[in-house]
């Protein structure tokens, strides 16, 4: 185990040195590096009220609300600003689709590793281009709370050919316990062999119930010596979330997501109003049909680098999904 841990902080190492290289670089040359093309106007953002796929026109259903997840891998206090490379990466990223026609839950797992297009900033943090990289790296170009939401926001919206992401909510690890013990820990089945090694109770098949700092170890727990480990600890995402909607289902009313809210509040950032997140919650505690079936986690194809795990997404199947979960036929 503790060589994984000095492999972590090796390749953690690498990548701020890798942000603040690229930042500087493009500001010296004022030209792009690994495959950055440098935006010197404001773009327009096109209309994408309407898509059109397959040669069928598709409405954006304006019921349906985008709402991108982010699960940091952070434990400061996220209302003070940090510096590029220090508020933490987008390490589990969702987009839920919020039905709030039908108090309907489904969610779009996109995996750390996506490559996709990202906004670069000068040593000023003055947006300055577009780089290819892993996604997770968005939030990490950011301030740690307000700019790294905006770059998730416009990140994913690129990944899904500009579907507008209507609110975010990024939470820290300093949250899970509290998240976690609120509702009475959350009971689960270990999905894989490997996860004994940060708790000797987390054996494949075996029931345990998650308490205390249990939750963080297995919802950041990855075998960092094997390839495409972030894919695979996807899978323990998707348990762990069935199993918390699952028990939240037990509880009514807001009072509940109050005290958690007020528990965590220096360890979340959102840009969605406190009324929108109860709404929010109070649809997860009534949705009786959400299970592991309703997260899709994004198909593709996942490459080796000699340092990095990258993730190419199948374009059609990813925007498939998004049409039927957003859009509409005209």
């Amino acid at each position: 185990m503790r060589v994984s841990i000095k492999k972590c902080f090796v390749i953690s190492l690498l990548v701020v040195s890798t942000i603040i290289l690229v930042a500087i670089g493009i500001w010296k040359n004022n030209a792009g590096i690994i495959k950055t093309t440098i935006n010197e106007n404001a773009e327009t953002k096109p209309d994408k009220t309407y898509i059109v796929q397959d040669g069928k026109k598709y409405k954006r259903k304006s019921y349906v609300k985008a709402i991108l997840v982010l699960g940091i891998d952070s434990n400061v206090d996220m209302h003070y600003t940090q510096d590029a490379g220090s508020g933490g990466q987008a390490d589990s990223i969702g987009l839920i689709a919020w039905d709030t026609a039908n108090n309907r839950l489904d969610m779009i797992m996109i995996p750390r590793d996506t490559m996709t297009q990202i906004p670069v900033t000068d040593v000023g943090g003055n947006i300055i281009g577009k780089t290819l990289q892993h996604i997770t790296m968005a939030y990490a170009f950011g301030d740690g709370n307000e700019i790294s939401g905006e770059f998730m926001k416009e990140a994913v919206s690129e990944l899904f050919e500009g579907l507008s992401i209507d609110q975010y909510l990024s939470v820290n690890t300093s949250a899970i316990k509290s998240i976690n013990d609120a509702i009475g820990g959350v009971e689960l089945v270990i999905p894989y062999e490997g996860m004994e090694k940060v708790d000797a109770s987390f054996v494949k098949g075996e029931k345990v119930l998650l308490k205390g700092d249990m939750a963080e170890k297995f919802l950041r727990y990855r075998d960092t010596d094997s390839d495409f480990s972030a894919m695979t600890r996807i899978e323990a995402h998707k348990v762990y979330l069935a199993a918390y909607q699952k028990k939240l289902r037990q509880f009514k009313g807001d009072s509940l997501v109050e005290k958690i809210l007020k528990e965590i509040s220096p360890y979340y950032y959102t840009d969605m109003q406190k009324d929108m997140i109860l709404k929010l919650a109070a649809c997860a505690m009534a949705d009786e049909s959400f299970n592991e079936d309703r997260m899709y986690v994004l198909e593709g194809e996942n490459k080796k680098t000699e340092i990095y795990d990258e993730f190419y997404m199948d374009k059609d199947m990813a925007m498939n999904k998004i049409i039927d979960l957003f859009y509409a036929e005209e």
